[in-house]
């Protein structure tokens, strides 16, 4: 696991896919798994271009579906070896396609570069594949440019898996994606209500940069310390208890350790149902016993 700023000088040869990569589909997979393959038929090792900040920052796009902590974690589980990154800002939008590529060849032993076929990159988007590929034809670089993923018949798109997040459909989400959704944060104390319940949770704070996942409760699986663990999450409000403020609240299945301020991964496979207000917790503790059994049973049809 490498990272290497942009304009930094690195000395190994490289083979590198350049894009976007908001989040890391299966668009993104193909292209991160050529770029992996060309290298090792160089003998070269693999990179991968992207961006360490929000996009959203130039208020030209939404928030992003994963930070940058969470989208090396999903690159780096594809083998690549390297990311590239740069800080997506006014002046790096400035920068002419020609000078980008110069900036990403004049320090990095740059042999193969993978994109697909819309690829666009520069001030105004004006670099594309047929100037990518007179630029590599001159300084002998080897350029493969990748044809569209289709699902369902239709390009596989960043603002149709965002649909996904905002509507809480994982299972539909994890199907595009390299590796099931997930979230990296932090185990923080909390009041502890679900502990008195019988159900105690691992309250988890997510950075603030990332999509919001709709709300409701969720199958899903904690990794913390080379372990994994089944669990059901609320993500969202308590309104049993009055409370409106929204948080990710993890039941931990057969779990009695003490995680807190332990940096956890939370991946999510299927929405069961919407965050409901309960006329007691007697109503709520059979609904979660129910909800624990349901959970169980979906997690287990993915071994």
């Amino acid at each position: 696991m490498n990272l290497i700023k942009l304009g930094e000088k690195y000395n190994r040869p490289l083979v590198i896919a350049l894009g976007f990569f908001d989040c890391i589909h299966l668009g993104h997979k193909l292209l991160a798994d050529t770029a992996c393959e060309i290298a090792r038929i160089k003998c070269a090792e693999s990179a991968l271009f992207t961006f360490s900040n929000d996009m959203s920052a130039l208020a030209r796009y939404d928030k992003q579906i994963y930070d940058f902590q969470e989208r090396a974690e999903a690159i780096f589980n594809l083998g690549v070896e390297n990311i590239v990154y740069a800080e997506f800002d006014d002046e790096f939008c400035s920068i002419e396609p020609e000078k980008f590529l110069k900036l990403l060849t004049e320090n990095l032993d740059v042999m193969g570069i993978v994109v697909g076929e819309d690829y666009t990159f520069g001030k105004n988007a004006a670099g594309d594949t047929e100037l990518l590929k007179h630029f590599c034809k001159k300084n002998g670089i080897e350029l493969s440019v990748m044809p569209f993923l289709l699902a369902d018949g239709r390009k596989i798109a960043t603002r149709d898996l965002k649909n996904y997040v905002r509507t809480g459909d994982v299972a539909r989400l994890n199907s595009l994606l390299s590796e099931p959704y997930f979230m990296i944060g932090t185990v923080e104390h909390a009041r502890n209500v679900g502990k008195k319940l019988g159900f105690p949770t691992a309250n988890i704070t997510v950075k603030e940069r990332r999509m919001p996942l709709a709300d409701g409760i969720y199958a899903t699986r904690l990794y913390v310390d080379g372990e994994v663990y089944d669990c059901m999450t609320n993500v969202g409000a308590k309104p049993t208890f009055g409370v409106s403020k929204p948080s990710i609240e993890a039941y931990i299945f057969d779990f009695n350790g003490n995680l807190y301020g332990k940096e956890v991964k939370l991946a999510f496979y299927e929405r069961t149902r919407d965050v409901t207000k309960f006329a007691s917790a007697e109503d709520l503790i059979n609904q979660l016993k129910y909800d624990e059994n349901h959970i169980r049973n979906i997690l287990k049809t993915l071994e």
